[in-house]
């Protein structure tokens, strides 16, 4: 909370929806992870970020900001470690409506914590359940990697159904490397040890789980010999008939 010119102003409110249950996948696999305040904490450092995205997540940072229109509303779907909320934030604005779902209150609290000064609601949430209302743009940073399939697909139909006519849902997630890639022979132990689910990214697109798939028109990106996507959805507008053209009288 914050007091500015005898106004109080409510930052990085928590609100939590009717039933907030962990799911099973959770806590079974990244539990140890994401209910580990001490590991969690040592995951948001920069250079530890820096190693994990090979580099990368300031590029995938920057064209997921250059997506977001300054005052507008958005909801993010998961909490993410690093300065990727703190870069959300200050594109949104300070007259936008940020909003960031996560499950696990552990992860809210963190990035509660360190975004005091910033204009971030948060809620407690099953991001796989239906949001009560519509927003400009949709982010989805890195997380369809750490669903099961049939997760996976609720999450991006409702990152779907969740956006306004016009709007867009981003993507950034793993991607199938190139062949010529050699980190694709690292990676594909380490994810079938600690993220067995990460491997679905490379054998189906994202667009491929929608079920309104021709409502959006889509456009993909691939960064660091083809690592790392970015999927952007864009909601068509509806097409309206047009009045009939009367007929000049000349």
């Amino acid at each position: 909370m914050l007091i500015c010119k005898g106004k109080t102003m409510k930052y990085n409110i928590v609100k939590t929806s009717k039933v907030v249950k962990t799911p099973a996948y959770v806590k079974e696999i990244y539990g140890k992870v994401y209910e580990n305040e001490k590991i969690s904490r040592l995951l948001d450092d920069e250079r530890i970020v820096s190693l994990i995205t090979c580099f990368q997540q300031y590029k995938l940072i920057d064209d997921v900001t250059k997506e977001i229109a300054t005052n507008s509303s958005v909801l993010q779907m998961g909490c993410t470690f690093g300065r990727q909320i703190e870069a959300t934030a200050e594109k949104v604005g300070a007259y936008g409506h940020y909003v960031i779902a996560d499950v696990l209150p552990l992860q809210i609290e963190r990035c509660k914590s360190k975004t005091v000064y910033q204009k971030i609601n948060f809620l407690s949430q099953d991001v796989s359940k239906a949001f009560s209302e519509k927003f400009d743009t949709v982010i989805c940073y890195m997380l369809l990697h750490e669903l099961p399939p049939a997760t996976k697909a609720k999450v991006i139909n409702n990152a779907l159904n969740s956006v306004e006519e016009g709007g867009k849902v981003i993507f950034i997630d793993y991607h199938k490397p190139a062949k010529w890639n050699l980190l694709r022979f690292l990676i594909k132990p380490f994810n079938r040890l600690y993220q067995p689910f990460a491997e679905s990214m490379w054998e189906k697109s994202i667009d491929s789980y929608a079920k309104d798939k021709e409502c959006f028109s889509w456009r993909k990106k691939t960064y660091f010999g083809k690592m790392y996507q970015k999927v952007v959805a864009v909601r068509q507008l509806p097409n309206y008939e047009k009045p009939p053209v009367k007929q000049s009288f000349y």
